[in-house]
């Protein structure tokens, strides 16, 4: 298994944008003792891998693949098999769900194994959240519908900042309206989704006029509005994945007492935005802090379970809706890459890359 050619895909990290893929080829390695080999079979493009490389240096996400300066790795999620195994609890031809880099293998260090997990254990990515470095092990993960892997790519790690942020808006007393921006984002799409079961939460979307039909015709959202005819936000919790401050600005001057959480960052122009709160209304929410604060009150199989059909809910719900489209090999990857940098993504759209 040594000796062959491994492909991966970097971006010039030294800027403040995240620019395009660059091809960057390295040799195969003998394993070390205790590492696994696995080839890359599938993996999910969003704006929120966008968030990844915005974010890379404060939230260590470039910790998670280490390459030589000045590139980084963006991850992505989705599934891979093992290949080649230095580790007696871990077969060749296993498959796992997980965090991975945008190449063609990758290898792991696993450390702690159990029946549903495998936990990443490289020096390099200890100090990084649990949520990160854990690998479900397909067999017994209670999410895996065999058949829908692709839908799984894209929605699943999505959708659990949708799970967790729809709980967030039901332990809220603050007000009976959510507003949500950059609301043809999937995120977005799967909290309106969850909001539909909230009655007393009336749910309004924002986004933009050429995205305000389809986004309409989901139905997912009890209102839909543009960044250039806002709603009223008096006493709303504005759930924000775009980070612009000018578009926030405007849509909490429409309005007052109107509370803040920050999410993600797909209206990025300059890599200035800041997701960090601004002021006392504002909070900055991060999902594997919520992960833990939820598994503490459901009890961690409570959480499983509860995220688990959920998750399996919103993807049949997906099927009538949301077209995969899939890219294979570096160039098309690349093109790919280049239109979500440009946002010209489409609500009922998603993208499943592999080499």
């Amino acid at each position: 298994m040594d000796g062959a050619e491994i492909i991966t895909l970097a971006v010039d990290r030294s800027g403040t944008l995240p620019g395009q893929l660059q091809r960057v080829v390295d040799e195969r390695l003998p394993l070390r003792d205790g590492q696994i080999r696995l080839r890359i079979d599938r993996f999910s493009l969003s704006a929120n891998n966008l968030t990844y490389a915005l974010l890379g240096d404060r939230m260590g996400y470039w910790a998670l693949f280490p390459v030589g300066e000045p590139w980084g790795i963006v991850p992505a999620w989705g599934f891979a098999t093992v290949i080649d195994s230095a580790d007696d609890r871990i077969a060749i031809g296993e498959c796992l769900y997980g965090l991975w880099p945008m190449a063609s293998e990758t290898v792991l260090k696993p450390g702690r194994v159990n029946a549903r997990l495998i936990v990443e254990n490289s020096p390099h990515r200890r100090a990084l959240p649990p949520a990160y470095n854990s690998y479900f092990r397909l067999a017994a993960d209670p999410i895996h519908a065999p058949g829908s892997e692709d839908r799984q790519a894209v929605l699943r790690p999505l959708f659990i900042t949708s799970f967790l942020l729809d709980r967030r808006v039901a332990a809220s007393t603050e007000s009976d309206t959510v507003i949500v921006t950059s609301a043809s984002s999937k995120t977005a799409l799967g909290l309106g989704w969850l909001l539909r079961d909230r009655p007393a939460k009336r749910s309004i979307g924002i986004t933009s006029p050429r995205n305000r039909d389809a986004v309409t015709a989901l139905g997912l959202f009890d209102a839909v509005a543009t960044y250039d005819d806002l709603p009223r936000s008096d006493g709303a919790v504005i759930i924000d994945f775009s980070g612009d401050h000018d578009m926030l600005d405007r849509l909490r001057g429409n309005g007052t007492g109107a509370r803040l959480c920050r999410v993600g960052m797909t209206h990025w122009r300059d890599g200035s935005e800041e997701l960090a709160p601004r002021g006392a209304h504002d909070e900055f929410f991060f999902a594997p802090d919520a992960i833990i604060k939820a598994a503490a009150e459901l009890g961690p199989a409570g959480f499983d379970a509860a995220l688990a059909e959920a998750t399996r809910a919103f993807i049949a719900a997906s099927r009538p809706w949301l077209g995969i489209e899939v890219v294979r090999g570096g160039t098309a990857i690349g093109e790919a890459w280049a239109r979500l940098r440009f946002g010209s993504g489409d609500p009922t759209s998603a993208i499943v890359a592999s080499f």
